[in-house]
């Protein structure tokens, strides 16, 4: 059984893109693993030691594909982006939503 409550905070307690943060938050359920991908604001809001985070304390970089959604048409956007950085050892994680698609690196 999963068990997923949303729920909205005001703007102005969490800030917003007009104030330079973006509110992020995925949740992937994969063959019984829960993995959240969220922004510093957003991880801060959880109670110390709930959740499990790097050990190395590592901090990925969000960069937005595009500037509207890049829809089904689109192909190998994934590849140009994927290629150069594994060709550098740097590590990727992509994020495809349904607004906007997302690499972490």
């Amino acid at each position: 059984i999963v068990l997923i409550c949303f729920f909205r905070v005001k703007d102005s307690v969490v800030g917003n893109e007009d104030s330079g943060h973006i509110r992020f938050f995925s949740f992937s359920l994969i063959e019984g693993y829960i993995s959240l991908v969220m922004d510093v604001q957003t991880q801060q809001r959880f109670p110390n030691n709930l959740l499990f985070t790097s050990a190395s304390g590592e901090l990925w970089k969000m960069v937005r594909i595009g500037g509207q959604p890049l829809g089904f048409d689109e192909c190998g956007i994934v590849a140009q982006i994927s290629e150069p950085l594994a060709a550098a050892d740097i590590p990727a994680y992509y994020i495809s939503t349904f607004k906007f698609d997302h690499a972490l690196v």
